[in-house]
């Protein structure tokens, strides 16, 4: 791909934000963003009894334990990864309001390949179909993990696994699960096989659903559904 044509695809990128139906909230940050592990989000509505779902963790749990400070809440985490399992078994994470599950959020039940971190120190393990699986986890899709713990609605989600948010997210809307916010990092140009146009389709699925774009900075994306 020559320059000229890479500059041009970059643009329609950017044109594509401007056009997008986003909404204006007040926003405020939890997480260590040294460690590109916070995130943007709406406060409202949220306090102890706020329904809190938290999909990928690696070895970085700021953002959880932002939320536990400011609110009181109880967190729904999961995450079968050997970054995950070892965060999750640190003395400092062993709290009653971490309510973990070392299993790998998907679009289905059953079991995933994960194939080792790009980068060690980020501990992020991926989702892969081919010879590089090395590690096969179990895997459970939303509605069932919701139906475990007794749950009907979700008020923040937040969702970082490393290419599997495309199948959560398609069987989200296809079931109409009742999640009034999402925040999910988008992987394309990052790892093998996604290619941005997966991304933009996913946008405009939620979008047709009436979730609205309220921050966004690289592949990190905050959604809102008003009427949830």
């Amino acid at each position: 791909m020559d320059a000229s044509f890479r500059r041009f695809k970059n643009l329609r990128y950017r044109l594509f934000y401007r056009l997008l139906p986003q909404k204006r909230v007040p926003l405020i940050e939890s997480g260590d963003p040294a460690n590109l592990c916070s995130w943007r989000f709406c406060p409202a509505d949220l306090d102890a009894r706020s329904v809190i779902y938290s999909a990928g963790l690696g070895y970085d749990i700021s953002f959880e334990h932002g939320l536990v400070q400011k609110f009181g809440c109880t967190i729904v985490m999961c995450d079968p990864s050997p970054s995950g399992l070892a965060t999750m078994a640190l003395p400092e994470n062993k709290i009653p309001q971490f309510n973990f599950h070392p299993l790998a959020l998907a679009g289905r039940c059953g079991t995933l390949k994960f194939a080792p971190p790009k980068r060690a120190i980020e501990g992020s393990w991926f989702t892969t179909t081919d010879s590089t699986g090395l590690l096969e986890v179990p895997a459970i899709d939303l509605q069932t993990l919701m139906q475990r713990n007794g749950h009907t609605r979700i008020d923040l989600l937040k969702i970082d696994i490393e290419g599997s948010e495309y199948a959560v997210l398609d069987d989200l809307l296809a079931r109409r699960l009742p999640v009034r916010q999402i925040l999910v990092e988008f992987h394309h140009g990052n790892l093998p096989g996604i290619r941005r146009s997966q991304t933009i389709r996913t946008i405009l699925k939620l979008t047709a659903a009436g979730y609205r774009l309220i921050c966004h900075n690289g592949g990190d994306h905050s959604f809102l559904h008003p009427s949830r």
